[in-house]
Formats: structure tokens, sequence, C-alpha cells
């Protein structure tokens, strides 16, 4: 073999071991540091007003970290305590007479209808209290375990976050110098900051609508504390495939249970058509209204995107998928440039 193959062969070889290393390293960071470059991607702009003032890269990215853990964290810790505060007065209600009464009496329609013995009312609902508790008990470990994952996760995230923002500009420059496209690389760049751009503001922009929607059919269905079920809407709708039905589902089963058949059957038609419905048709809109991809492109982009990488893949997906369209077009304009170039070089 010619020891210039041999010797080519091995570095390959060398740099793909390598990579694949690195790959072994950073695979566990993954979706931190995924939701960190967007979220750096998405909160540049105010960056540079911050640095601005600052007139420090070091500063500024600080400030600019600070300002984004205030805006991650701050609905968090608003809504975690209502919540509790909700669940428990929810658990005591259960506990009292008259809860164990609304009990009885939405099992014993359940069971009057079904045609199989269920066995004995009273028991049923001591089964249910114990089976509950088990799972409470079981459950306990693996929620702090959950907890301490994700306060580690967000540390990691807003490390990243502020690297990224500080090394910003030299980054973009070093993928420049790499890039395969020379000037091309500038469609891609644009392509994909204009989608990060688009896809979180239109998430805000959906969460609200939907929350403000979840909230105004039930105050209209006279359900009880319809101001905090639609904040808390609203800050599931950021969770796609999940999002607000969380909400107004178990609630219109209540109300089916509870006797309250019209208003049961009116939440779940208006849920699913109204508050659910809208993010299928609001979503889309404004993300092709802002970006080059088309509608087919961004619905298909997004649930391949959760599909492949979780949460992250609502960003990620129609990431990837406007990189690859930007490098077709950085592609498509090199090649402009080529054959506009032939002619003049000919004579």
């Amino acid at each position: 073999m010619d020891p210039r193959t041999f010797q080519r062969a091995t570095a390959w070889l060398m740099a793909g071991l390598l990579v694949f290393l690195v790959y072994r390293i950073i695979a566990p960071f993954f979706t931190p540091l995924a939701w960190a470059t967007v979220i750096a991607i998405f909160s540049y702009p105010l960056h540079r007003r911050v640095l601005r003032l600052a007139r420090r890269p070091n500063l500024a990215a600080l400030l600019t970290t600070l300002i984004i853990t205030v805006l991650l964290v701050l609905p968090v810790v608003l809504i975690v305590p209502v919540l509790v505060r909700e669940g428990m007065a929810l658990f005591d209600w259960l506990r009292s007479k008259d809860g164990l009464a609304q009990v009885r009496m939405v099992l014993d329609n359940v069971m009057a209808r079904v045609p199989a013995d269920l066995g004995n009312v009273q028991e049923t609902i001591e089964d249910l209290s114990r089976t509950a508790g088990t799972y409470l008990a079981q459950q306990s470990a693996r929620i702090a375990g959950n907890v301490v994952s994700f306060v580690f996760q967000l540390a990691v995230m807003l490390l990243a976050l502020f690297f990224l923002l500080r090394e910003g500009p030299q980054l973009v420059r070093w993928l420049a110098d790499l890039s395969p496209l020379g000037s091309g690389h500038e469609v891609v760049v644009h392509e994909a900051t204009e989608l990060v751009q688009a896809t979180i503001s239109s998430g805000f922009i959906v969460a609200l609508v939907q929350g403000v929607l979840g909230g105004l059919v039930l105050w209209i269905l006279n359900v009880p504390s319809a101001l905090f079920y639609g904040v808390l809407m609203a800050f599931l709708a950021f969770l796609p495939l999940i999002g607000p039905w969380l909400i107004w589902g178990p609630i219109a089963v209540v109300l089916l249970l509870t006797g309250h058949t019209g208003r049961g059957i009116a939440l779940l038609v208006l849920g699913f058509l109204l508050v659910s419905g809208v993010d299928n048709i609001l979503r889309p809109v404004l993300i092709a209204g802002r970006s080059q991809l088309n509608g087919l492109l961004v619905f298909i982009s997004v649930l391949g995107g959760i599909h492949a990488f979780g949460l992250v893949g609502v960003v990620l997906g129609p990431l990837v998928v406007a990189t690859g369209v930007g490098l077709l077009k950085g592609y498509r304009k090199e090649l402009q440039l080529m054959a506009a170039d032939r002619p003049a070089a000919a004579p």
C-alpha cells in the first residue's frame, strides 16, 4: 500500500474515532445544550442591546443570562405553589364528608350503567385510596430524582447559554470559515435564525391564545377557578402533544360523571376544536409566515422533530429542516455564481 494512502486512511480513522468519542461525551448533555443554542439564537437581539449598555462581553452575557433565568424560573415559582395549594384543597375536599359523598354518588352512577358487578362502592373507594397512597409513595423517590435532574440540566443549559452569548460572533465566524459553501453560509445562518425566532415567538403567541380561550370557555361554563386553570393551560401549551387538554379533559370528565352532561359535552367539543385545535392552525401559519418553509414542511418537521428529539424537537426539527433548505439554497447560489463567472473567463 502506498504510504500516503495508508497515512490518509489512518488519519480519517482517527478523526472518525475522535468524533465518536466527542459524541459519547456530549450525548448526556444534548438536550440542555440544544435548548441553550436555541435560546441563545432567540435572545441574541436582547443581548446586543445589553452589550451596548454594559460594553463588556462577560458582563453583558451574564446580565442576559440572568434575565433569561428570571423569565424561565419566575412562571414556575408563581404557578407551582398555587398548583400545590389547589391540589391540597382538592385532597382535603375528597377526604371530607361532602367529597366522599360526591365520589360515592359518581361511582354509583357509573356502576349503575355498567352491566358487570363491580362490588361494593365503599370497598371500591377504599381500594382507590390505598392504591393512590401506595403509588404516591413509590413515585416520591422518582419525583425527587427528576427534580434533581431537572435542576442539573437547567444549570448546564444556563452555563452553556452564557458562553454561547459571549462567544457567539467568534463561533459564527469559525463556522463560516469551515463552511464548504463560501458565501452561501449566510443563507443558512439567516434561514436558521429566522426560523428559531419564528418558532419561539409563535410558541408564546399560541400559548397565550390557548390560555385565554381555555379560561374563557371554563368561565362561560361556570367552572370554578377558571382564571387559574387558564394560566395553567397557557403554561402547558408549551408542551406539544400534551398541552391544555390535560386540564380541560379531566374537568369535562368530572362534569359528565357528576351529572352536568351538557356542560361536559360542551367542554369536550370546545376544548378539542377551539382550545387545542387552535395550535394546529395558528402555529404553522405563524412559522410559515416568517420563514421560507411552507406549511407542509413546518408540520412534518415539528412532528418529526418531536419524535426524533423529544420536546426540544419542536424547535430543533424545523431548525434542521430549515438548515437543510438553506444549504440547498446556498449551494444553488454558488452554482449560479460559478455559471456567471464562466462566460467572463472564456474570452
